[in-house]
């Protein structure tokens, strides 16, 4: 029965790793395991917590003490002290050894009237928690961008390694017949040399994709914390759709209006003011009430010759309330020094919020601009690979009979390389300039990433070969 359930477990391992991962399931991964954005949902928590600390200083602070104590005097000598506590009655104590013991009970009740600074400290620390809600969507916005950067990384090395093999294996080709012909006395060594070296080349292209495509794979691996030997296909047939709405312009205004990015930067320049006001409040006077209640309890304890009637412990209390008015006048200069900085931390992040503004609306206009020239360049190059490929056909028949030479063969092969790879590049990145136009607008969502992801497909079609090449006979 182990046995048997041993062998199921590994059979449902070995198809989880089996079945390609799509879009959706690498980004859930991502939720749980990425330290970038883990790190922005602990600190949105930590800085929210700045509301309630500092909301704590306007509300009532009421302390409660208890100072238990004992007294006690030795002294020399054998003379007896006549103690009359009250009148009618007589007691004799020793002198030796007198003992105390009180106890203290202290309540205090103490309420901000007017206080600027801490007024200002409330403001900044809610302006602060804002910018935390905004930073957070920012964060998880740019982990949906990083997803799929990362995602479509792997599946660009994929196709350049299919490229590159399909590539790799017409050069091989091409040099098993240029060395059958070599050999019969129809080509010389030159041309041997020649298709020699463009193999070699294609070889070391081929080990650099499958380097490029085992370090793209462990860049997905640092966001996930999961390895996938196996991803879902960008389909050929994904729309090639246009922004809307086709106005740069439009786009610009709803980044400046809804990018998260900015809106935190917004929240920052507001928290920078507040702590000016803070600063500024050094020169305010302050005012708190302060209720006390006091309780006074002694307890003599000491030892008695004589027994006519012990005393009883003694209790004082008073209570009273007072208003404490604090008239700032000097401090050395602290509070106009602090104020300085603080006026330069706003100029800083004003000048923060324009650097983020201009690198947003930058991030709108190049991302819509690649959108729209994405569409033409994704045609442009399904048609060139059809062209290069014709062409290549068309030199290796002229070669065949002599009218091309072998460097013009070789030459136009490497263009049909570049072709394709081309055509990698420009497909993903239209994909990618989705993601990121709506990010720079700030409208960026889980419903954008399932709609891209109905654009994969489970399997990956085998990568034709570059050319087909007719067999010479020798």
């Amino acid at each position: 029965m182990k046995k048997i359930i041993s062998f199921l477990l590994v059979v449902f391992a070995w198809q989880n790793i089996a079945q390609a991962a799509d879009l959706i399931e690498v980004y859930r991964q991502a939720q749980c395991s990425d330290p970038i954005f883990q790190q922005a949902v602990a600190q949105r928590l930590s800085t929210k917590t700045g509301v309630p600390i500092a909301l704590s200083a306007l509300l009532p602070n009421i302390q409660f003490n208890v100072t238990p104590s004992i007294h006690r005097v030795g002294y020399a000598g054998s003379n007896y002290v006549l103690v009359v506590p009250e009148p009618g009655t007589t007691t004799y104590l020793n002198p030796r050894n007198l003992t105390e013991r009180n106890n203290t009970l202290n309540l205090t009740l103490t309420q901000t009237v007017f206080n600027f600074a801490q007024f200002s400290t409330v403001a900044q620390q809610i302006s602060l928690s804002r910018a935390a809600d905004a930073t957070l969507n920012a964060a998880l916005q740019n982990l949906m961008v990083r997803v799929a950067s990362a995602y479509f990384a792997v599946l660009q090395d994929e196709d350049n390694l299919s490229y590159a093999n399909a590539s790799k294996e017409a050069y091989a080709e091409q040099l098993d017949q240029i060395r059958k012909q070599y050999h019969v006395g129809l080509k010389t060594l030159t041309d041997v040399y020649t298709a020699q070296a463009s193999y070699d080349s294609a070889v070391a292209t081929y080990i650099g994709a499958e380097t490029t495509l085992t370090n793209d794979r462990e860049n997905l691996r640092v966001i996930t914390g999961v390895y996938y030997p196996h991803l879902s296909a960008l389909s050929d047939s994904f729309p090639l759709i246009s922004p809307q709405p086709d106005d740069i312009e439009a786009w610009v205004k709803r980044s400046l209006v809804q990018n998260w990015t900015i809106k935190s930067s917004r929240y920052g320049v507001a928290s920078a003011r507040e702590n000016i006001n803070q600063q500024l409040a050094g020169h305010l006077p302050s005012a708190t009430v302060q209720a006390t209640m006091n309780k006074f309890t002694e307890d003599n304890i000491n030892d008695y010759i004589s027994f006519s009637e012990r005393p009883g412990p003694g209790t004082t209390s008073d209570r009273y309330v007072m208003l404490n008015v604090n008239f700032p006048i000097f401090s050395g200069g602290a509070v106009v020094a602090q104020t300085n900085q603080a006026k330069y931390n706003f100029q800083v992040a004003q000048q923060q919020l324009e650097q983020t503004i201009r690198s947003t609306v930058n991030t709108t206009r190049q991302s819509y601009l690649g959108l729209v020239a994405g569409i033409s360049q994704v045609k442009a190059d399904k048609e060139a690979i059809k062209s290069t490929i014709s062409s290549l056909e068309g030199l290796e028949a002229s070669y065949r009979v002599g009218t091309e030479t072998l460097v013009d063969v070789l030459n136009q092969q490497q263009k049909v390389y570049q072709a394709q790879k081309q055509y990698a590049i420009d497909r993903y990145a239209f994909v990618n300039n989705i993601l990121a136009l709506k990010q720079a607008a700030g409208t960026l969502s889980f419903t954008d990433l399932c709609a891209i992801n109905a654009w994969l497909i489970e399997e990956r079609k085998p990568m034709k070969q570059v050319h087909r090449r007719k067999k010479v006979k020798v």
